[in-house]
């Protein structure tokens, strides 16, 4: 139940307590919550069908447990931070929550705990593309209710959205890009939809299917990191201020650096794996760093900087 001036009505209550496995009409809920007006701070909107109800904005929740202070630091910390992975829905139930957490760090020692917080990216951070509305909500209800979903999407590219059916399997957040792990109509295959080129979604009554032997956890290790050309060997020369931080927080476990004298450069070794964020991350060194081995990629990362050179010595 949500706090004013937010509402719900008896066929959305109906919903929520169907995702819980709890099965009641209509007719009962709006008898309840009647009722339960009569005992408790809740308000009725009569002034159009259907109702709408909702805590009063000044509801006194004392009968519920009191949180510690630790429950109440976690409440606003997830509220801060996970604002864009949770379905409206599920964010409007937690509204009553946080307004609890925010009371009980009012005093004391962790009133604003959460504000001197913060998750600080180690990369460029990009502005996140813009969501058509509804799309997040459909996509969130239909991961929830385990429904397939009707949409229109169009392909990096192209100019023309496509219909598709989608059978959801999960969400994958990628720097400031939402992607839904899903199948496409009949189609066994795997795939990831951005959310941004998603538009006249619906959330269909037929159930979704799930592909057999489909674990979206074990999915999600290898798709949450760009495609891996396996362990190399690294070696690389970086300035004694680039190597500084590697100290403390190393490459892996069998990192060796060691400094070699009289040519004011730290070798690093470490067993990494090969990717594009292993690329990126060196790159970013510039001149403060030299790859010495895997021979290819040395080559790789040289015919790279005389190409930006070729360019820069044109203009």
């Amino acid at each position: 139940m949500p706090r004013a001036p937010t509402w719900t009505t008896a066929s959305e209550l109906r919903k929520a307590l169907a995702r819980q496995g709890i099965e009641v009409s209509r007719r009962t809920i709006e008898r309840d919550l009647q009722v339960l007006s009569g005992r408790f701070p809740l308000l009725a909107d009569e002034s159009s069908k259907p109702f709408g109800w909702c805590w009063a904005r000044d509801a006194n929740f004392q009968f519920t447990p009191r949180l510690s202070a630790s429950q109440g630091v976690a409440l606003l910390l997830a509220q801060a931070h996970l604002r864009t992975l949770l379905p409206s829905s599920v964010l409007a139930e937690l509204i009553p929550l946080f307004d609890l957490a925010d009371q009980e760090l009012a005093h004391g020692d962790w009133s604003d705990w959460h504000r001197r917080t913060a998750v600080v990216p180690t990369s460029l951070s990009l502005l996140p593309p813009s969501i058509a509305p509804g799309v997040l909500n459909d996509v969130h209800e239909a991961l929830l209710s385990r429904r397939q979903l009707m949409a229109s999407y169009r392909s990096k590219g192209a100019t023309e959205a496509r219909e598709t059916t989608i059978h959801p399997l999960g969400l994958i957040v990628r720097g400031p890009v939402q992607y839904l792990v899903c199948t496409l109509f009949d189609y066994g295959d795997i795939r990831q939809l951005a959310l941004h080129r998603l538009s006249a979604t619906k959330v269909s009554p037929e159930r979704s299917v799930m592909p057999v032997g489909f674990d979206f956890t074990d999915y999600v290790r290898p798709a949450m990191k760009y495609e891996s050309e396996g362990p190399v060997r690294l070696v690389a020369h970086f300035t004694p201020d680039a190597a500084d931080h590697l100290r403390e927080t190393a490459l892996s476990k069998d990192q060796r650096l060691v400094d070699l004298a009289g040519t004011g450069r730290i070798e690093v070794t470490a067993t990494v794996e090969l990717d594009q964020t292993l690329r990126w991350w060196l790159k970013a060194f510039g001149s403060r760093v030299e790859v010495r081995e895997p021979a290819a990629l040395r080559e790789e990362f040289a015919a790279d900087l005389r190409a930006s050179l070729a360019q820069y010595d044109a203009a």
